[in-house]
């Protein structure tokens, strides 16, 4: 397995962490890591669910193989907002850049 799918899984798991904390609380991650808030209230329920299914896709399609499919379920996670679903971004392109096979 490359390490673009492990790029891939790690950002669709923090994306669908970062969702899921948007969702409950109507506060970004980043407000509890680095005391940072920038949005708050209930726009981020729309913004949570959105990273919420980037973060699936992310990880459906790395299993899958599609590099393509990786980095739109990155961007899609960057909505949540989770700044390292980034890291779904990077090894979509990495898949994409691979050889098939390896």
């Amino acid at each position: 397995m490359s390490i673009g799918r492990y790029l891939g899984y790690a950002g669709g798991i923090l994306a669908i962490v970062a969702g899921i904390v948007s969702i409950a609380t109507r506060k970004p991650l980043a407000s509890y890591i680095f005391g940072l808030t920038l949005v708050e209230g209930n726009v981020l329920i729309i913004m949570g669910l959105i990273g919420l299914l980037g973060g699936l896709v992310a990880i459906y399609y790395s299993y899958r193989g599609n590099g393509l499919y990786v980095i739109i379920g990155g961007i899609l996670g960057l909505l949540a907002p989770c700044a390292l679903s980034i890291l779904a971004v990077i090894g979509g392109y990495l898949m994409l850049r691979s050889k098939p096979g390896e």
